[in-house]
C-alpha cells in the first residue's frame, strides 16, 4: 500500500511539474509552486526528485530521446508506397498523443537547461535526412538537382508547421487530424515531385 501511494506522488508531482514547466518554462518555473500543487512540503519533493533539472530531465527526455528515435530512423530510402505516408502519420501523431505537452515544452520552455537547443537539433537531424533524399534524387536523375543547402529550410519549414499545429490545437484528435491533413499535404507534394 505505501508503494502504490509513494508511486502516486511521484505521478502527481510529475503531472504538476509538467503542468508548471509548461505554463512558465524552465527559468521562471517554481518548485516551491510544484510541491504546493502537489500538497506536498518542497523537502518531500526533493526526497523524489532532487532538484528542478531532475524533475524537468524526468518529464522533457522521454520525448526527447522519442524525436531522436523517430528521425533517425526514417533516414532510410523515400518509398513511393502509401503505407509510408500511414507510418509517418502514426509515428508522429503517436508523439502527440503520448507527448503533447513534454513537447511543448520541449520547444518553448527550455533555456537554462541541457535541452535549450533541441529546436535546432531538431532541425538539423530533419535537415540531414532531406539531405539524404535530395542526394537519392539527385543520383536518379543523374545531376545535381538540390544542393544541400535546400535541405534546411525545407526541414525547418515541415518542423515548425508540425510545432504549430501542436501549439494551437490542444483538442487530441482535432490535432491528430490536422497532422494528418498536414502530411497528406507535403507527402502528396513529394509523391508528385519524384514522378
Amino acid at each position: 500500500m505505501v508503494q502504490v501511494l509513494k508511486e502516486e506522488l511521484r505521478q502527481a508531482i510529475i503531472r504538476h511539474a509538467q503542468d508548471e514547466f509548461f505554463q512558465y518554462g524552465y527559468a521562471a518555473a517554481s518548485v516551491k509552486r510544484i510541491a504546493a500543487k502537489a500538497g506536498i512540503s518542497v523537502g518531500n519533493l526533493y526526497r523524489y526528485y532532487s532538484g528542478k533539472d531532475i524533475l524537468f530531465e524526468a518529464i522533457v527526455a522521454p520525448v526527447y530521446l522519442e524525436w531522436e528515435t523517430l528521425i533517425s530512423h526514417h533516414a532510410g530510402p523515400l518509398q513511393r508506397e502509401r503505407n509510408v505516408f500511414e507510418l509517418v502519420v502514426e509515428a508522429l501523431t503517436h508523439v502527440v498523443g503520448e507527448y503533447r505537452i513534454p513537447l511543448l515544452i520541449l520547444i518553448d520552455g527550455t533555456g537554462g537547461t541541457r535541452y535549450e537547443n533541441a529546436v535546432s537539433k531538431f532541425h538539423q537531424m530533419m535537415a540531414d535526412n532531406v539531405a539524404h533524399h535530395l542526394a537519392q534524387y539527385n543520383g536518379n536523375q543523374k545531376q545535381e538537382v538540390f544542393d544541400r543547402q535546400t535541405a534546411w529550410p525545407v526541414a525547418v519549414a515541415f518542423m515548425q508547421g508540425y510545432f504549430e499545429i501542436i501549439r494551437s490545437h490542444p483538442d487530441s484528435e482535432d490535432c491528430k487530424h490536422s497532422i494528418r491533413q498536414y502530411i497528406l499535404f507535403w507527402y502528396q507534394g513529394l509523391r508528385a515531385f519524384l514522378s
